[in-house]
């Protein structure tokens, strides 16, 4: 796992204005995981134009790198591709098209990220996510889970 900072020109990832709770770099967004996809993206120097809703099993968020990106509190998938956690990781690994997964971690003006493989991904996942109405959903970055995070990275 690699462990990536970044740090965003002041107020860059503000979480106030009037009619959208999130902004990166000017693009207002309802929704914290779009906020994310699009800061990682400017980070890593991607195009952050697209759309990020994307199908997991289509294409990956990030396509040049075949990588997912995941915030606090998202979801493993939008759609219900299983009964229980195990089969939904059953169904998520042999469809997906992603070979990483990137955690965001955000504040105002920095940007933290754990680059994970699969192997890295599916154990975050079993110890961070649980079932809840049919889609697998990660908790809230806590500082226990960025304690594991650290404990298991190496970086920059």
């Amino acid at each position: 796992m690699e462990k990536r900072f970044f740090r965003f020109n002041d107020g860059a990832l503000r979480t106030e204005h009037r009619g959208a709770p999130f902004t990166v770099d000017g693009v207002h967004f309802m929704n914290a995981g779009d906020r994310a996809e699009r800061a990682v993206k400017l980070a890593l120097g991607y195009d952050a134009s697209k759309d990020a809703n994307t199908a997991f099993d289509i294409d990956s968020d990030i396509p040049e790198l075949c990588a997912s990106v995941k915030s606090s509190k998202s979801t493993l998938t939008s759609a219900r591709i299983g009964d229980s956690f195990e089969a939904i990781l059953r169904v998520y690994f042999a469809r997906t098209a992603s070979k990483l997964w990137i955690w965001a971690v955000q504040d105002e003006d920095a940007l933290t990220i754990y680059v994970m493989d699969r192997h890295e991904f599916e154990a975050f996942t079993r110890a961070f996510a649980s079932v809840q109405c049919g889609v697998i959903r990660y908790k809230y970055t806590s500082s226990k889970m960025i304690q594991w995070l650290d404990e298991r990275a190496t970086g920059r």
